[in-house]
Formats: C-alpha cells, sequence, structure tokens
C-alpha cells in the first residue's frame, strides 16, 4: 500500500482542473458532431432525458459525497483512521440503496416524465437508457468523496476521465450506428426499424429519437466504466492508512452515530443540491409548457423573430422541442463548460478549510478562501465576458453545420455569458460555505430564487416576442442575486477581510481588456478572412492581451507561480521580468 500524501488546495485544484480540461475536450469532441447530426430536434431528446436525469441523481446522492469529503477530513485531523475507513463502508451500502431507488424512479417513470410532465414523448427512449446512469454515477460517488476528504483528488480525476473516454466511444458511435441504419432503412423500404411513416420528415424524427437514446445509453456505459475505475483503484491501491495507524489509540464511534452524522451533515447539502436542480426540472417544464403557449398565440411573432432560422416545414408541435434544443444543445452546453472547473475548485478546497475551520487556524482559512475566489475570478470572468461579446462567432466555429439554429442560439448565449461568471462562482462559495458548517444558507438563497426564476420563465417565456430567450435572462438574473447574498454570508460567517483588490478587481480589469480585444481583432478581421478564422484570431489575440494584462496589474504573484509544477523555475523567470522588484 502506497504511503498517504496529503494535496494542497492548488495541487489537487490543478489535479481536478487538468483532468476538467480532458473531459471538456473529449466531450466537445462527443458533443458537437452529436448535435451537428442531432440538430435541433434530435438535441431537445437527448437534453430532456439529462433534465430529468439531473434532479433524480442529486435526490439520490443526496449531498452525501460532500459529507463524506467533510466527515472524513474532520476524522483524518484527529487521528480518528478506523472512523474514516468505517466511513467509506457505510458510504458504499447508503448508495447502493439510493443509486437502486434513483433507477427504479426513472426507468419506470420514463413514461409519466415525458407524457404528462413535460409534453415531450419523443424523450421517452432516451429517458429510459439515462436510468442505469443514475446507479452506476451513486456507486462511484461514494469513492469521489472518500478520497476527495482524503486530500487526494487523483480517483476523481481517473474516474472523470474514464467516464468521458467511454461515453465518447460508444455514445457516438450507437447514435451513429443508429441514424445511419434507420435512413437507410427508411429509403430503402418506407420504415424505421419495421415500422411504416408517412413522410420523410416523420421518418426523421423517429430516426432522432433512437439516435439520442443511442448518445444517452453511451453515457450510461461510461458512468458503469467510472465506477469500475473507482472499485479496482481502491481494491489494488488502497488509500494509504497503514496497519500502524489503525492501532493507534483511539475510541471506535459507532457505524449508527457515524451514519446519523452523515445524513446530519448531508441533508442541508442534499436540500440545496435538489432546490438548483428542482429548479431545473420546473423550469423545463414550464419552459415547454409556455413554449407551447407562445407558439399557440403568437406564431407570426416568433416566425418574425427568427426568420428563415425556423424552418417553414416544422410542425407546431415541435417548436418547442426544436427551440428548447438549440438552448440547451447549444448555448447551456457551452455555458455548463466553466463551472465544471470551479466545482474542481470547490472540492479541492473543502477539506483544507474544512480542517482550517475545525482547529481555528484563522490565517490558513483567509489563505484558502482567498486563493479560490481568485483562482475563480482569473477563470469566469475573461471566459464569460468573451463568450458574451463572442457568442455568433463560437458557436458558427462549433456548430457551423447548422446555421439556423446558430442564429437562434446566439442571443441566448450573449446572456448566459454573462451568467456563467455568476452561476460558476456560486459552486466553490456553496463548497466554502459547507466547509464551515453553514450548509444552510445556500438552499435558502437558492429556495429564494427558485421561486423567483419560475415566475420569470412563466412570464417571460410565454410572451412570443421573447420565448426561450426569457429562460436565459431569467438564469442570468438569478445567479446574480445568488452569488452576491452568498457571498456576504461567507465573509459575514468568517469575519475574514478580504484583498477586493487583488482578488476582484484586478483580474475584472484584464478581463474586460481580454473581451474587449477579442471582439474588435475579430470584428476586423471579419472583412479579410471567414468568420470562424476571425473568431479564432480574435480569441488568440484576447488570451494574449489577458495574459499581458494579468502580469502588468500583478493579478498573478510569485508566490502563486512558485505553486505550480517546476514553479521555482517559472518564479526565477518571472522575476527577471522588466518591472519586477527584488526582493532583499
Amino acid at each position: 500500500m502506497k504511503e498517504r500524501k496529503k494535496q494542497s488546495f492548488f495541487k489537487g485544484a490543478m489535479i481536478l482542473s487538468v483532468a476538467a480540461v480532458i473531459v471538456k475536450i473529449l466531450g466537445a469532441i462527443f458533443k458537437i458532431p452529436l448535435t451537428n447530426i442531432l440538430g435541433g430536434d434530435g438535441m431537445g431528446y437527448f437534453s430532456t432525458a439529462y433534465d430529468i436525469y439531473m434532479p433524480v441523481y442529486v435526490i439520490s446522492n443526496a449531498g452525501l459525497p460532500v459529507a463524506i469529503a467533510r466527515i472524513v477530513a474532520e476524522s483524518m485531523s484527529e487521528g480518528r483512521y478506523r472512523d474514516v475507513r468505517k466511513t467509506l463502508k457505510i458510504a458504499k451500502r447508503v448508495f447502493l440503496i439510493t443509486g437502486t431507488i434513483g433507477f427504479c424512479i426513472m426507468f419506470f417513470g420514463a413514461k409519466l416524465f415525458v407524457n404528462q410532465l413535460i409534453q415531450n414523448p419523443g424523450a421517452y427512449l432516451a429517458v429510459m437508457a439515462m436510468a442505469p446512469t443514475v446507479f452506476f454515477v451513486c456507486l462511484t460517488s461514494a469513492y469521489k468523496g472518500y478520497y476527495e476528504g482524503l486530500h487526494n483528488m487523483y480517483p476523481t480525476a481517473i474516474a472523470q476521465v474514464v467516464e468521458v473516454v467511454i461515453k465518447l466511444i460508444f455514445g457516438f458511435g450507437l447514435s451513429m450506428f443508429a441514424y445511419k441504419i434507420g435512413m437507410d432503412e427508411y429509403t430503402a423500404s418506407g420504415t424505421v426499424f419495421g415500422e411504416a411513416f408517412p413522410d420523410v420528415e416523420a421518418a426523421k424524427i423517429r430516426v432522432l429519437q433512437i439516435a439520442a437514446a443511442g448518445a444517452i445509453l453511451g453515457v450510461a456505459l461510461g458512468a458503469l466504466g467510472s465506477w469500475l475505475s473507482a472499485f479496482l483503484r481502491h481494491k489494488f491501491r488502497g488509500d494509504g492508512i497503514t496497519e500502524n495507524d489503525l492501532r493507534t489509540l483511539q475510541d471506535d464511534t459507532s457505524s449508527k452515530v457515524i451514519l446519523r452524522k452523515i445524513i446530519k451533515t448531508a441533508i442541508p447539502i442534499a436540500l440545496g443540491s435538489c432546490v438548483g436542480q428542482i429548479t431545473g426540472v420546473i423550469d423545463l417544464f414550464s419552459v415547454y409548457d409556455r413554449l407551447h403557449h407562445a407558439v399557440g398565440t403568437g406564431y407570426d411573432a416568433i416566425k418574425g423573430m427568427y426568420g428563415s432560422a425556423l424552418p417553414a416545414e416544422k410542425a407546431l408541435e415541435d417548436i418547442p422541442n426544436y427551440l428548447n434544443g438549440c438552448y440547451k444543445g447549444m448555448a447551456v452546453t457551452l455555458y455548463n463548460l466553466i463551472p465544471t472547473f470551479t466545482v474542481a475548485f470547490g472540492v479541492s478546497a473543502l477539506p483544507a478549510i474544512t480542517e482550517a475551520w475545525t482547529q481555528k487556524n484563522y490565517d490558513s482559512l483567509k489563505e484558502n478562501v482567498e486563493a479560490v475566489l481568485r483562482v475563480t475570478m482569473l477563470l469566469v470572468l475573461p471566459a464569460g465576458i468573451g463568450m458574451s461579446v463572442m457568442s455568433h462567432g463560437v458557436l458558427t466555429l462549433l456548430y457551423g453545420g447548422k446555421p439556423a439554429e446558430v442564429e437562434i442560439a446566439t442571443p441566448l448565449l450573449a446572456f448566459l455569458g454573462i451568467a456563467v461568471i455568476f452561476s460558476a462562482t456560486c459552486s466553490p462559495i456553496n463548497s466554502m460555505l459547507q466547509a464551515v458548517g453553514r450548509a444552510d444558507i445556500p438552499v435558502k438563497v437558492m429556495a429564494a430564487c427558485a421561486v423567483f426564476k419560475l415566475l420569470f420563465n412563466y412570464i417571460t417565456v410565454g410572451i412570443p416576442e421573447i420565448n426561450i430567450l426569457g429562460a436565459a435572462m431569467g438564469t442570468l438574473l438569478c445567479y446574480v442575486f445568488i452569488m452576491t447574498i452568498s457571498m456576504y454570508f461567507l465573509i459575514k460567517i468568517t469575519k475574514l477581510k478580504l484583498d477586493y483588490k487583488t482578488v476582484f478587481l484586478k483580474p475584472l480589469i484584464s478581463a474586460l481588456l481580454c473581451g474587449g480585444s477579442a471582439y474588435l481583432v475579430g470584428l476586423a478581421c471579419e472583412s479579410f478572412v471567414s468568420e470562424k478564422f476571425s473568431t479564432i484570431i480574435g480569441i488568440g489575440c484576447g488570451g494574449i492581451v489577458y495574459i499581458l494584462a494579468l502580469f502588468v496589474f500583478g493579478a498573478i504573484t510569485e508566490a502563486d507561480i512558485r505553486k505550480l509544477p517546476k514553479g521555482e523555475k517559472l518564479a526565477k523567470l518571472y522575476a527577471k521580468l522588466p518591472g519586477r522588484k527584488k526582493k532583499n
């Protein structure tokens, strides 16, 4: 068994961030061509399955991974190694039960979800195919939470990469196979998998339903592979706790006490997660319902808004799924890229902040809180601003094969680009609130915002002149409120005096210069190169300006550089740059 090594916040965050980069690159290789094949209709079915999966998964997970990580971190700081091991045993049993319940809810409730609640029956096969994912993700979460509490982010990172590799291979492969076989059969015999259809449009809709389910089945296989990687790693490499550790004098905590502690810790975290995800599902229900209303009462206004981007042959009852597919399949897909990284920051910081708070080490607490916030700002500000000002170019670059969908998704991404700055910052703030024992605060704040967003959606999405754009606007307003209030309580509870200039102001100025230069350079280049190339050039120039601005304004310090791999060598080079003050 290998010796246990505790990772710092920066190292843990870097491990998870590298994994997130790999996951997002491979995920893009999966999702972008998949979207170009399935289009707005197919991605509507695909997204519906995910939207139903997320709250079921959250209910099944019930905040347990975070609770396990927090309890393990506390036990390790107190040298209670036998309690650490016992926590994993209890967690595995609990997750087996919750994963089974989650699978049954999604599999046997699929028809109710798509027919009665969402009114998108074409997503039935995709929802059923997603059900096994809940079970395997729950099993994997027991190991993830355990190792995260041990300050070891490698098992989580490896499981994520394994999952996306399998999803890419099997998800895209099964979807392509189903699409080709179905359309070839219709061309030859007028049937799709034995079912006759009167015209090519109806046949294509059925093929897209099956192809979306094939892509989702690949997701389920990826979840199975993720669990196997975590299980085998634990079995053959262990956790670093030695027999000598287990022989240390300590009183064993009973399994019942640990279980009660897990549940007590998990409940407020679970409520917060459920509020966020249930809002997403109710959002899904309300968006479809209000889009149907908007189409029924003001189709001419919607047609005038989108023009040729809205296919003339599209049946009225298919328009809500098409618009939602553009929103979720394109704009929200890009919007979700950034929170993946900031979730990693929160996960990595939670055990360190828990230990600092438990031991009343306020210097360490301040250092870790500022580090989390500053690293988060350095990422979300340029990404969000750039995504907003370059929305059309970015969508064209990635989804050039679907120009109609790109036109619909462009204003949606412009709003979501700004929204991602606030939503991606909420995750690490909530993790830090959970680490200091105030997981109840995100619950209360998000519950209030859930009500607001649902009312906002109901009013705006039902207006034909606004329609799906209302959902993006509601997301922006909702997360501005959540982040502001959560940040206020974090500072109030910890009583920390943050360096706002370094944490917020310097990254913001650098990001504004980045977004402005990217937009202007891209606009200037459009006169002599295609929009795709001008977008690439603009993004590249914006990135260079951003890095230079960070150094000019001192948003990146020598201490930050020393924490990177080969940091000492990089710091020496940094110290030699013009304008750097030499230390005595």
